[in-house]
């Protein structure tokens, strides 16, 4: 596989992870996203039943991740490492955002929000799953609120962690049904 071809693998799995997590609606939490330096972080992964090449293959196909991504999102690349990002909500609403995605080596990304309702991070790492012929996709989400909900403990209005955990499973669901 090129090194073209896992770029457009990660920036995929870090669009599909972005829109997921833009478009999570209030839940009851289960989950308290833990505090590192003034960021709320939230860790999951989750095993797709694929080798990792399908997985990457899956994003590779530029039409395959636009038609995954139809019914939550836009992703629009701006230019070599800038994207904008469109997550629609179930109101009829959207959020946009830009963002800057970096390749870190094979099956590694990172991006961060530079223009956007607030900040945001995080990364995407695909890894071969241990005792399995399947793929390991680990994600980590890094985000920050405002000044009035941080002195009140509360991470924001919507629930990243939930939209991280709903994105994953879409995304082992679409992989795995070809």
């Amino acid at each position: 596989m090129t090194s073209r071809g896992a770029r457009w693998a990660l920036i995929g799995a870090a669009g599909v992870a972005a829109a997921g997590v833009g478009r999570a609606v209030v839940r009851r939490r289960r989950h308290r996203p833990e505090r590192q330096g003034g960021w709320y972080v939230v860790r999951r992964e989750i095993t797709v039943d694929r080798p990792m090449a399908n997985v990457i293959g899956f994003w590779t196909d530029r039409a395959r991740l636009d038609r995954a991504l139809a019914e939550w999102a836009t992703l629009e690349q701006l230019d070599g490492d800038r994207w904008r990002c469109v997550a629609r909500d179930p109101a009829g609403g959207g959020t946009e955002w830009r963002a800057e995605i970096t390749v870190d080596g094979p099956g590694r990304l990172s991006w961060r929000v530079t223009d956007g309702p607030y900040p945001q991070q995080g990364r995407i790492e695909l890894v071969p799953a241990p005792q399995d012929p399947g793929t390991e996709i680990r994600a980590e989400l890094r985000w920050r609120t405002g000044p009035v909900r941080r002195i009140a403990g509360l991470p924001g209005g919507h629930d990243p962690d939930a939209g991280l955990r709903e994105t994953l499973r879409r995304v082992k669901s679409l992989v795995e049904s070809g």
